[in-house]
């Protein structure tokens, strides 16, 4: 069997129509979930890019090796599933944003590595600068900030970045032989990740006075949330203009789905959709206008960063089928690797999922891990000061307002963990700015009630739950050759 894993940058799992949303078009994840299986609870492990990725890869939490910075990679010193996937006989191949392994890792762990750099795209418009300001004709500062840019041209789709990663990896599907090795193909795409942009065809799909945002209204809100605002002086915005990053974020959505469908419809013209395993996926969530903000922070856990899509479709597999059962990311690969009659050759945390692709339920009573943040004792960690992400720190940069809180103000992106389990959802910072949703009647998670007695009894089995998580996840030791 061959596997092709279709991996979104920053997509939440509630702004698919098949995960509910009322306005979304996104007829391929539909039908993907509607011959496969969809987990309607898929919690990542970090809510942060590399944190994520290398939870997915390893199949370790971040706290395991430190894998919870932009820039700690796994090195080759560090076992992944990927390199054992190569070592068991298959072409394991990535195109487009690795963003985990570094580049020593890169080589051993995968057979064809493409970048797809130097192609135009949402990429080129990562620094703001004075004449693009010009050509938007934006005035207020807090403008600059928002993340929201003006819509590509329509004739600029097939230039972009992601067209391109996804053009390559059509071309290898529909150029592998019955002959040829089986194949592990992952595409990794930079969309719907911030700034909000996309050609105007999906710019425009959504009107944003249909968009309802969430509202931090009651309880202890985190500090980050009031820096974050006051820095990139979002009070002063109206929320008008976080509606509209809401719809571009939506129409980058429905750009990913076209995508997608170029990748199935790639792997039915060749007759591989029978022996394929598809599975679609992304690494965190966006804010997408929610509480007035925009983009993610590494010790925010509410359900629009850590929730993402997970769809499963499995040769031979139920169809159709939807799983309420909590489950993580770091499932993912230990279910490839059942599927596939191979026992991980390392130490990790991850459960197959194999007896839910073919219609099992799952355990209603899991739970579910996510942490990130960092500690002011490790400056290596904070974003903006260390290498190719200093440009991150200069004013005329989109992301210049969320480096420099975190420069200034480091205990607000302090090291957190997030539990959930059931309906209950719990938040503890080393800081202490803790949270708890009762996400039955608080789905939007407006209102922290972690100093509620009538909750009490219930945060503090959690508390020493995640306590007896960490005891048994605190590291692995090396097995005996």
């Amino acid at each position: 069997m061959n596997y092709v894993v279709f991996f979104t940058d920053e997509m939440r799992a509630e702004n698919l129509g098949c995960y509910g949303h009322p306005l979304a078009k996104t007829p391929n994840y539909d039908r993907l979930a509607a011959e496969g299986t969809l987990f309607e609870n898929h919690y990542v492990a970090n809510p942060v890019c590399v944190g994520s990725r290398c939870a997915l890869f390893t199949g370790w939490y971040p706290h395991v090796n430190g894998f919870r910075s932009l820039l700690n990679f796994i090195s080759p010193a560090d076992p992944n599933f990927l390199e054992e996937l190569k070592e068991a006989g298959y072409q394991v191949v990535m195109y487009g944003k690795n963003h985990a392994l570094d580049a020593a890792a890169t080589k051993a762990s995968l057979s064809i590595y493409d970048g797809c750099d130097g192609s135009k795209g949402q990429e080129s418009v990562w620094r703001d600068t004075e004449e693009t300001r010009k050509k938007r004709g934006r005035h207020l500062f807090s403008d600059d900030y928002t993340m929201l840019f003006p819509a590509m041209d329509d004739d600029e789709l097939e230039e972009m970045h992601d067209t391109q990663i996804v053009r390559q990896s059509v071309a290898f599907i529909e150029q592998w032989k019955p002959t040829d090795p089986p194949f592990f193909l992952f595409i990794s795409i930079n969309a719907p990740h911030a700034p909000y942009v996309c050609p105007k065809r999906y710019y425009d799909m959504y009107p944003p006075e249909q968009f309802v945002l969430r509202r931090y209204r009651e309880g202890h809100e985190p500090s980050f949330m009031r820096w974050l605002r006051e820095y990139s002086e979002f009070e002063q915005t109206q929320e008008t203009v976080f509606q509209k990053c809401a719809a571009v974020y939506q129409g980058m959505i429905t750009y990913c789905d076209d995508m997608l469908g170029r990748v199935l419809d790639a792997l039915e013209r060749s007759g591989l959709s029978e022996t394929t395993m598809v599975t679609a996926t992304s690494d965190h969530g966006d804010f997408a206008g929610d509480y007035g903000l925009v983009e993610k922070w590494p010790n925010a856990f509410y359900d629009d960063l850590t929730k993402t899509p997970l769809i499963m479709r499995m040769p031979g597999g139920a169809k159709g089928h939807r799983v309420s059962a909590l489950v993580s990311e770091v499932d993912i690969f230990p279910t490839f690797f059942d599927c596939a009659g191979i026992a991980p050759a390392h130490d990790q945390f991850g459960h197959s999922l194999r007896p839910m692709l073919n219609g099992a339920s799952g355990n209603e009573n899991a739970a579910v891990f996510c942490e990130g943040g960092y500690d002011l004792r490790e400056p290596q960690c904070f974003e903006g000061t260390e290498r190719d992400y200093a440009f991150l720190l200069k004013e005329n940069c989109i992301y210049y307002p969320k480096m420099l809180v975190q420069q200034e103000h480091g205990e607000s992106v302090c090291r957190g963990t997030m539990m959930r389990q059931g309906h209950y959802k719990l938040i503890l910072r080393s800081n202490g700015e803790h949270e708890f949703f009762d996400l039955k009647h608080d789905p939007m998670e407006e209102h922290n009630l972690y100093e509620c007695i009538e909750y009490a009894p219930e945060i503090r089995r959690m508390e020493k739950e995640m306590l007896l998580w960490y005891i048994r996840t605190s590291d692995v030791v090396r097995r005996l050759e």
